[in-house]
């Protein structure tokens, strides 16, 4: 295996908010599924929950492997991500029969006062049915996996990491959807009678072939963003599109059609797939009782240890998701082409900030190449600023820190600006006795902490008001209020001194 190939490989990127929340929900779930096997319900076999731990390990793999590290540098490798969200984990997750496993592993107070009323509230269940009808699901993922391959909406994920996270949740979510029907997750029941699934897999494998098709048969490039990318695999953008659009025929093809066949022999059999009834014997789960007598000793009743128990594990998520998304390191997606320059048989490419720097640590990337494009591993790369311009230098010079990349074909400086206004960022590498430099300017800018850097850490208190209210709604009738109060205090006089008249009067 070669260096390059071996650098790309270890390119890995662990984005710390997705992970905390598959950790998350990965735990519940397998919480969930103990407690049920301990009450001797074996609804969900083994092999259930290795496909929703699959799912949820391939999900996670799409976003953290080199896939992502090199998305906007090949649309193959984008390609593969994409059909790893929208054709191996949701299904996958599915298999899992995951609604009923979830809500159990919920804390007592949660599954009681939210999920388990949410999931038996008619309206939620009317969206529900809604959501998971075969038409609906067809239709939205159709509209998903067209529109998001349109040049204008794909080049917009591809320049901006908010809409690239916002392109994959919507390929996750509306997959989800998708594969609901196919799969039939228990307890939810079908809407369409079974051999309708094969016709519907079929007609998602012709819109998926009218994609891929296009990309693999037009004679331009439709994403201009990979005709500036460096060719540092061999491939041109033309060949990447071609070979990205062949990936997603045979994939997509596979992922839909491999299941019509069991569907239909299923339906030619007569033999319904169903989960086994029969009751395990009960057994107590290990650990369990500790937190209830912990807190029947601090006098606490069970409601409330419950409420306590509840309290303290939002406490903890929200502040596992703050600290996760506090050590998040910048995303290689927002660097954009800063400089480039050959000299001899080295190409040097710069990437930084795609607006202006900020006054203290900007990230600066440098990939360096040979003359056939081929990623030099072993090159020496120094990094730094001049306060002034290009034709002028003020005195003040900043040298860059190396540092760790998400992209291990780079080499990556932290260049610290310690004042607002104009810089020259200057870049010198090196391959034993050849040498490129370049140079290119910036406006540093203060940056002023706003509603953009606080409005992740606004979203825990604002469910936790949205729960609060939700459980005084629900409870409102429980506890009277100061009016019910009054009223049925100065009432009491009244009934006695009716039905109990004074003695005078006898």
């Amino acid at each position: 295996m070669s260096p390059v190939l071996q650098a790309a490989l270890a390119s890995w990127s662990v984005p710390w908010v997705p992970t905390t929340a598959i950790l998350l929900t990965t735990l519940v779930y397998l919480r969930g599924w103990y407690l049920l096997r301990c009450a001797g319900f074996p609804l969900i076999p083994e092999w259930r929950v290795w496909a929703f731990l699959c799912g949820m390990f391939s999900l996670w793999v799409a976003l953290a492997s080199p896939m992502d590290v090199f998305n906007g540098w090949l649309l193959t490798a984008h390609m593969v991500q994409h059909m790893v969200l929208m054709m191996f984990a949701p299904p996958l997750i599915l298999l899992g029969a995951p609604l009923i496993p979830l809500v159990r592993g919920l804390p007592v107070f949660a599954a009681r006062e939210f999920a388990g009323p949410f999931l038996n509230w008619r309206p939620a269940q009317r969206v529900g049915e809604t959501l998971t009808h075969p038409v609906f699901a067809l239709v939205v993922m159709g509209l998903a996996m067209l529109g998001w391959h349109v040049p204008a909406p794909y080049e917009l994920a591809v320049r901006s990491p908010a809409w690239h996270q916002v392109e994959h949740t919507c390929f996750l979510v509306t997959s989800l959807i998708f594969w609901w029907p196919v799969v039939q997750p228990w307890p939810s029941r079908s809407q369409w009678p079974r051999w309708a699934m094969v016709p519907y897999l079929l007609i998602a494998d012709v819109l998926n072939t009218i994609l891929s098709a296009t990309l693999v048969f037009t004679d331009r490039v439709l994403y201009p963003s990979y005709l500036s990318a460096p060719q540092v695999f061999g491939m041109g953008a033309k060949e990447d599109q071609a070979a990205a659009g062949a990936i997603m025929w045979t994939i997509g093809s596979l992922a839909f059609l491999v299941p019509a066949i069991p569907i239909g022999a299923q339906y030619l059999s007569r033999r319904p797939l169903t989960l086994p009834l029969q009751r395990l014997k009960k057994r107590k789960p290990m650990l369990a009782g500790v937190w209830q007598r912990a807190m029947s000793r601090a006098g606490l009743s069970s409601w409330a240890a419950d409420a306590v128990s509840f309290v303290a594990l939002f406490v903890l998520a929200g502040v596992a998701f703050s600290a996760a998304l506090a050590f998040s390191d910048s995303d290689d997606d927002a660097l954009a082409l800063r400089a480039h320059q050959q000299t001899g048989s080295l190409v040097l490419s710069v990437y930084g900030a795609g607006e202006n720097f900020i006054v203290g640590d900007n990230n600066v990337s440098v990939l360096l190449q040979d003359a056939s494009g081929s990623a030099v591993l072993d090159g020496r790369v120094e990094v730094s600023a001049a306060r002034g311009s290009q034709d002028h230098n003020e005195g003040f010079t900043s040298t860059g820190q190396e540092s760790d990349s998400e992209n291990k074909l780079m080499k990556a400086a932290a260049i610290e600006l310690p004042t607002a206004g104009a810089w020259v960022i200057r870049v010198n590498a090196a391959q034993g006795s050849q040498q490129v430099s370049t140079m290119f300017a910036v406006d540093a800018i203060a940056h002023n902490p706003g509603f953009d850097d606080w409005w992740p850490y606004l979203i825990f208190p604002a469910v936790a008001t949205c729960l609060l209210l939700i459980y005084a709604y629900r409870h409102r009738s429980a506890t009277p209020g100061l009016a019910s109060i009054a009223v049925s205090h100065s009432a009491r006089p009244a009934a006695h001194q009716s039905t109990n008249p004074p003695s005078n009067m006898r």
